[in-house]
């Protein structure tokens, strides 16, 4: 009974490795979700100052809608991604104690980290993408405001 233990826990090394790498990457996403979302505030505000300007002065730019279309899809996304964050999470959790109980084999073991680290890998993409557009939108408004 106990070496069946110990080569239970001894398989599932690797596993919890990789629980654990997933732990500290959600931990990032979750940083990054938060900059993100002040990134996203910070433009609706901008966004909102600088059509006031360009009203103003008559001077519409194309670009906008642009901005205007980043804006409206990260507010369509958030809240999922928000979910898929709390979810994964919760499964990483899960999993790490169903690891330790020697509930899964190795194959089964893989089987839910490669579908885990899909989903981590999706959200954190999703994130990326969506700082590198406000990166950018940001840098249009700084250009627009020098003129």
């Amino acid at each position: 009974m106990i070496l069946s233990s110990l080569m239970a826990c001894s398989s599932a090394e690797p596993s919890m490795k990789r629980i654990n790498e997933l732990t500290k990457q959600l931990g990032k996403i979750e940083k990054k979700q938060e900059k993100t979302d002040a990134a996203f505030d910070k433009l609706v505000e901008d966004c909102a100052r600088l059509d006031d300007f360009l009203r103003e002065n008559n001077n519409p730019k194309p670009e906008m809608q642009l901005l205007r279309a980043y804006l409206q899809q990260y507010e369509d996304e958030r809240m999922l991604i928000d979910n898929d964050i709390v979810y994964s999470t919760s499964q990483i959790k899960n999993l790490k104690e169903d690891f330790k109980s020697g509930l899964y084999d190795e194959a089964q073991r893989d089987e839910y980290l490669k579908s885990e680290e899909k989903v981590v890998n999706r959200i954190e993409a999703k994130l990326d993408y969506f700082l590198d557009r406000f990166e950018k939108q940001s840098e249009f408004i700084k250009s627009v405001e020098k003129q």
